[in-house]
């Protein structure tokens, strides 16, 4: 049997320091492996959720356009003058003027000096 000095031991080819020091450097070693695997993954996940809100955005434009475009066709055949004019006449009761009824104003052209 090998004798194992309490602040050695041997594994395989390697051997672990049990001292403060080695103990020290080991714990430290092994928070800065994990805190750089919390930050990668953490950066990971942060670009999966941006990618996702950014796709559910486009979604949310795309939706808004169409919305807009056809909002702009209905606005478009609501102020048609043929339809203001059929509203005019048959829903409100107005009538077309006759033609001597018809007054005709001329604007005066600004002078220049």
């Amino acid at each position: 049997m090998s004798s194992l000095t309490p602040r050695t031991g041997h594994i395989g080819a390697f051997v672990f320091e049990q001292g403060r020091r080695g103990s020290l450097r080991r714990v430290l070693l092994i928070l800065v492996i994990v805190t750089s695997l919390l930050l990668y993954v953490g950066g990971k996940v942060r670009i999966m959720r941006l990618g996702y809100q950014i796709e559910a955005l486009e979604r949310e434009k795309q939706e808004l356009e169409r919305a807009n475009r056809s909002l702009r066709i209905e606005a478009s055949s609501l102020a048609a003058p043929a339809r203001i004019e059929e509203i005019a006449t048959k829903k409100l009761g107005m009538v077309m003027p006759a033609k001597g009824d018809i007054v005709v104003v001329k604007r005066k052209e600004a002078r220049k000096h």
